[in-house]
């Protein structure tokens, strides 16, 4: 969890706060220094190890990208599927019930002998 809070005064000031956050994430998040101490890694050597976590990271970062777009692509088809065969069912519904009413109405009008 991560509090933020104001020093200012007034919540209307015109100051303008600027946060920074460093945030280290992912499934091994490694303390670089620990391995380069470890392994004995020069700075070089180190920075293309960083480089191809990182690279393996938006690997990742983009098959999963891929997998949600895939799964919203299925949702929105389905969706819409779903909309037009309602519109249908709507559309039918209307024409049978307009259809309803004029044979009802003029098997009334053929009792009451008006037509």
């Amino acid at each position: 969890m991560i509090c933020l809070y104001s020093n200012s005064t007034s919540w209307f000031s015109g100051a303008q706060l600027r946060v920074h956050l460093d945030i280290q994430a992912g499934e091994h998040t490694q303390d670089y220094e620990k391995v380069a101490a470890k392994d004995k890694l020069n700075e070089l050597q180190l920075r293309i190890r960083q480089l191809l976590d990182q690279v393996e990271q938006i690997t990742k970062e983009q098959n999963y990208q891929r997998y949600r777009e895939e799964r919203f692509r299925t949702t929105s088809e389905n969706t819409n599927s779903r909309v037009l065969w309602w519109s249908v069912a709507q559309t039918a519904v209307l024409l049978l019930t307009g259809a309803w009413q004029m044979r009802h109405l003029k098997g009334f009008f053929e009792a009451k002998k008006l037509v």
